[in-house]
């Protein structure tokens, strides 16, 4: 039996397989408006199909810069067929045809990181989720001005997003039809935004009953003064409420500041793996703020060609990135992915003897262009 792998556009198809393992094996209805993913492969044997997976194209950023990035999703096979290499076969097809189509990374949400591992993506970056007891909510000073849009009014909120995603990493650079997947223009979702310009904002949607967790969908900021000012706000609409939750990157405010005002943290909604699929092609996209080179070697059991050594060679004006004879450090393609993301950092993965130093000079100049950043994506996919 011959195991085929195949663009598939047919979503009853699909959905035979997402049933069993995402819905409870309950049929699947299909809404032409909803916004879904870009473009889905299917698993046969003998032309029936036993397994997909899809993606949504995402450009994301390593900080200033912009990364075309695949967002793996809805990975499944068919509960009788598991265990017989078709998940294997779905993984290997998904890293090869993504980069040969042209993309710099891959990232996914792992039901099992160990799986996933075996196909070059490791976990960078967390972010957590704040759950706070309103009866000790910290107090902010509403030092900015205040104003509750609707969800029509979305397109004001859109440059906050972007600057707060270009201090980062791994954050989704949305196109019109991704931003319908977090608060579609017809949605009863509230935006609630501080400053003129908008400085930061929240999206909720409101929960009318009393003494409940009140969520908070999306919380945005880009100053410290717009973020206790939208603090401010979000106390006013948790009055009524027990507890006020959301998610924070791991450079959180919160965590560093007020975690100990009846505050519960935990992970968020999950781990997201990441996947460095061209590794000359990834450097030469980032835009340093200093100048060196270096030399350094990837382990890539997957991409013989991503494995060097390479010469880089690096200045505010670009980054190049060239063969070479020899290897300043090595590497392996997830620890890669880790550094080049920038959490856990380069040098954080030496200190802790996950890299192969050579030539400590190399490293610390590639730390220099491998800096470190909290890394996070605030979009499920």
């Amino acid at each position: 039996m011959a195991l085929h792998i195949e663009r598939c556009t047919d979503l009853e198809e699909l959905f035979k397989v997402w049933s069993p393992t995402y819905r409870d094996n309950k049929p699947v209805e299909i809404e032409p408006d909803k916004p879904r993913h870009d473009e889905a492969f299917a698993a046969r044997i003998d032309g029936r199909i036993v397994g997909a997976f899809a993606s949504l194209p995402m450009l994301v950023t390593r900080q200033q810069a912009e990364l075309k990035c695949a967002g793996i999703a809805g990975v499944a096979v068919m509960p009788h067929e598991r265990q017989h290499g078709v998940g294997k076969a779905m993984m290997e097809h998904g890293i090869r045809h993504y980069r040969d189509a042209g993309y710099d990374l891959a990232s996914l949400y792992a039901f099992s990181e160990k799986f996933y591992r075996k196909f070059g993506y490791e976990v960078a970056g967390y972010k957590y989720g704040i759950k706070v007891d309103m009866g000790r909510f910290p107090r902010f000073d509403l030092s900015l001005p205040a104003t509750k849009l609707s969800a029509a009014d979305r397109d004001q909120i859109k440059a906050c997003y972007e600057a707060f995603a270009k201090k980062r990493s791994g954050m989704n650079l949305r196109p019109e039809n991704q931003w319908d997947r977090i608060i579609q223009l017809d949605s009863n979702k509230a935006i609630y935004t501080v400053g003129e310009p908008i400085e930061a904002y929240a999206i909720v949607t409101h929960d009318w009953n009393f003494w409940v967790e009140q969520k908070v969908d999306e919380f945005v900021w880009t100053t410290p003064k717009s973020y206790e000012s939208l603090l401010s706000v979000l106390s006013g609409i948790g009055i009524n409420k027990t507890h006020l939750s959301w998610i924070e990157p791991s450079d959180s405010p919160f965590r560093a500041k007020y975690w100990d005002r009846g505050t519960e943290l935990n992970a968020g909604s999950g781990y997201l793996m990441w996947r460095v699929l061209n590794v000359p092609q990834a450097l030469s996209k980032l835009k340093p703020q200093h100048s060196g080179s270096f030399t350094f070697e990837v382990v890539d059991e997957h991409f013989t060609e991503n494995e060097g050594p390479w010469q880089v060679d690096f200045s505010p004006e670009g980054v190049t990135v060239q063969r070479a004879n020899e290897a300043g450090f090595e590497l392996d393609i997830r620890q890669f992915s880790q550094a080049y993301m920038g959490e856990p950092s380069l040098l954080a993965l030496a200190m802790n003897d996950l890299i192969d130093v050579r030539s400590s000079a190399d490293l610390q100049s590639a730390s220099q262009l491998l800096t470190a950043s909290s890394v996070c994506c605030i979009d499920a996919f």
